[in-house]
């Protein structure tokens, strides 16, 4: 009479360990599919640069006390100095900065980055200023009112991929990516960027944000 239940309970255990593993084994495949789409994209620049309406700069990172001593962080920075050589193909292009203010910046991300632009020459009636984006989704729809025309998406080149999956999210598939490549090549802020990226996607896929 008291085997019978242990026995029991012997084989529900292993019924346990076997939903377990298999479900550590699904996470782990999921998350590898996600760190492919991440690399699938960190060249994806097109050949042609021109024709452009609208380039999108999705925010990042802007240090510094206040807007007079703000400079973009580095991966920020070359998202920005992608976003000026295109605009100097594409003239006619409106430039858009959005983000908002990170809890570890003093000034929105839209206001650090125009700034920037404009230092570097570009014309201040050819930047539009998004400054209430609080993540990548948010970025895309609070833009989309003022894309025109064909419209590029510049991210850094690790971003790209979550960035063109959250515009499909959005029914925006037409939206053309540019991979900024990133100068920091050290090991330590290359492994941060891309386990954020992987697991950024796998919740962007299942969330859509």
């Amino acid at each position: 009479m008291t085997k019978a239940p242990s026995k029991l309970s012997g084989l529900t255990k292993k019924r346990i360990w076997k939903a377990v593993i298999g479900f550590l084994i699904f996470i782990c495949l999921y998350l590898a599919v996600c760190f492919g789409l991440v690399l699938s994209k960190i060249n994806d620049r097109p050949t042609k640069l021109t024709g452009y309406q609208t380039i999108l700069v999705l925010g990042s990172q802007i240090d510094g006390k206040n807007l007079a001593t703000s400079y973009p962080a580095e991966v920020t920075k070359n998202r920005l100095d992608a976003a000026l050589m295109l605009a100097k193909h594409n003239p006619q292009a409106k430039i858009i900065v959005s983000g908002y203010k990170g809890p570890n910046e003093n000034v929105t991300e839209a206001a650090g980055m125009a700034k920037y632009l404009e230092e570097n020459g570009l014309a201040h009636n050819r930047i539009i200023k998004e400054a209430k984006a609080r993540n990548t989704a948010e970025n895309i729809a609070n833009s989309k009112v003022y894309f025109h025309g064909k419209t590029m998406l510049v991210t850094s080149d690790f971003h790209l991929a979550r960035g063109l999956i959250l515009a499909d999210k959005q029914h925006l598939s037409e939206l053309t990516g540019y991979a900024a490549p990133t100068t920091d090549h050290s090991l330590g802020r290359l492994t941060v960027y891309y386990v954020h990226e992987t697991l950024g996607i796998a919740r962007a896929l299942i969330l859509g944000r």
